[in-house]
């Protein structure tokens, strides 16, 4: 399977210049240097820097860098350089904050950054992310980031533990319970709720995941009937 991965990239970087391959190769040693002047704080540095990484990875699919889609990676094998992406994005988006001359780059930024976010593993630690830089000082344009923040919650199709419960895909009851999420994020208490569930749900779908038997024992008697009656007090709510 790796031989024919090689293979595949082999054939991919053929169809490109040696200029634009050797750019590829040293692209994460681009965005080291970005994190590197991000951390101290030379914001100028830091964005040409993004941006040049940014530009590599989108020249290399041929398109732009605003045209940068989760769509062109692998979810799987590209799991790792997609998160690099989102903070590329999240980094320049701060960045950009500061200046009221560059607020729409700056929500052209969160947007990516939602874009390369949402339903991926690391989704709950971004979402988090976003929330801490809300509380803090340093942001300026506040409803930007919180409206960010709305989208990752609302629009999250990572239910986990329904997911996991239903992965033939039960639409009625992930739908419903999905609507009920919705009715949950208008209220303080149904906010703190959620962010509980995102933060305790992959753990528990990961410890039952260990062993096959326990997986089916605990999802069968526990997860799937509580489910069930979870979405008939829901179905109450939404008739």
């Amino acid at each position: 399977m790796a031989a024919k991965d090689k293979k595949d990239k082999s054939k991919d970087e053929d169809k490109h210049s040696d200029g634009l391959i050797n750019a590829y190769r040293d692209r994460l040693k681009i965005l080291k240097h970005a994190q590197e002047f991000s951390a101290k704080g030379e914001v100028p540095k830091a964005v040409e820097k993004y941006s040049m990484y940014l530009g590599i990875l989108a020249t290399y699919n041929r398109t732009t860098e605003p045209q940068l889609s989760p769509k062109m990676f692998d979810p799987i094998k590209d799991l790792t350089e997609m998160l690099l992406i989102s903070h590329a994005y999240w980094d320049l988006a701060k960045s950009y904050d500061r200046s009221p001359k560059l607020q729409k780059e700056c929500i052209r930024c969160l947007q990516q950054f939602i874009s390369f976010t949402l339903g991926f593993k690391f989704q709950h630690v971004n979402a988090q992310m976003l929330k801490k830089f809300i509380k803090s000082k340093k942001v300026y344009n506040k409803k930007a980031f919180e409206q960010a923040l709305a989208r990752i919650n609302v629009e999250s199709k990572a239910c986990y533990i329904a997911t996991h419960a239903f992965p033939e895909n039960n639409f009625r009851i992930l739908d419903d319970l999905r609507s009920f999420k919705d009715i949950l994020l208008r209220y303080p208490l149904g906010n703190a709720f959620i962010d509980f569930y995102y933060s305790f749900s992959p753990r528990l779908i990961a410890l039952v995941s260990i062993n096959k038997y326990v997986n089916f024992l605990i999802t069968s008697l526990f997860l799937k009937p509580i489910l069930r009656l979870i979405h008939k007090i829901v179905r109450i709510f939404l008739l």
